[in-house]
C-alpha cells in the first residue's frame, strides 16, 4: 500500500497507521543489519543513531535539524522482523515517546542475483495528520535504506533540514 489506513482503529478516535512495502535487492540479514545497528541507521536514516538490539533495549536517531526520535524494542527475530516503540522527543510533535508502534516484517524473495527481500513496514498509533507526514517520511527513508541495502549511494537526504511538524500544522498530502 502506498499511503496511510484506518487499520483496525476504532470508529471516531483518528488513530491510523502507515502501511508501506518495499522490494529490496538484497538479502534480509543485510537489511536486518540495517535496521538493527548504529552505523547502518546512520547510513541511510540520521548522521546520529543508538541501538541496543535487545528486546526492551533503546533504538534512537536525531535527525541532522536535531530532532530525536527514540523508542524500545519489542520483538526482534534476526533477518525476519523488527518491532519497536516510536515517538519524538519534542512535545509539540503530539508523538510521545513510546506511543506509536513500527512493525518491520522481512521476508526471502528470490531474485536474479540471489535472494533479495521485501520489507512491509506498518506504523501504527498515529492520528491525522501525523500520519500523512510519517508515510512521506517513511517513504523517503526506505527509499535510503534500499538504495544502501543494494549497494548503492542514497545522495543527500532530501528531507535532512526540515523538521517533522507540530501537531496541528497542515501537512501537505
Amino acid at each position: 500500500m502506498s499511503g496511510p489506513d484506518d487499520g483496525d482503529a476504532p470508529a471516531g478516535l483518528g488513530v491510523r497507521l502507515v502501511d508501506r512495502t518495499v522490494v529490496v535487492a538484497a538479502p534480509p540479514e543485510r537489511v536486518y543489519a540495517l535496521l538493527t545497528h548504529a552505523d547502518g541507521i546512520v547510513r541511510w536514516m540520521a548522521p546520529q543513531a543508538q541501538v541496543e538490539a535487545v528486546v526492551d533495549g533503546v533504538i534512537a536517531w536525531r535527525h541532522a535539524n536535531g530532532d530525536r526520535v527514540e523508542g524500545r524494542f519489542v520483538e526482534l527475530v534476526p533477518a525476519r522482523r523488527v518491532v519497536f516503540t516510536y515517538g519524538w522527543d519534542r512535545q509539540d510533535v503530539g508523538i510521545p515517546v513510546g506511543s506509536t508502534l513500527v512493525e518491520i516484517t522481512l521476508t526471502p524473495l528470490p531474485s536474479a542475483d540471489g535472494t533479495g527481500t521485501e520489507l512491509h513496514l506498518v506504523h501504527r498509533g498515529l492520528s491525522e495528520p501525523m500520519a500523512r507526514a510519517h508515510h512521506g517520511g517513511w517513504a523517503n527513508y526506505l527509499a535510503r535504506l534500499t538504495a544502501v541495502a543494494e549497494g548503492r549511494d542514497p545522495g543527500p537526504d532530501p528531507l535532512a533540514a526540515e523538521r517533522v511538524p507540530a501537531a496541528g500544522q497542515r501537512v501537505e498530502p
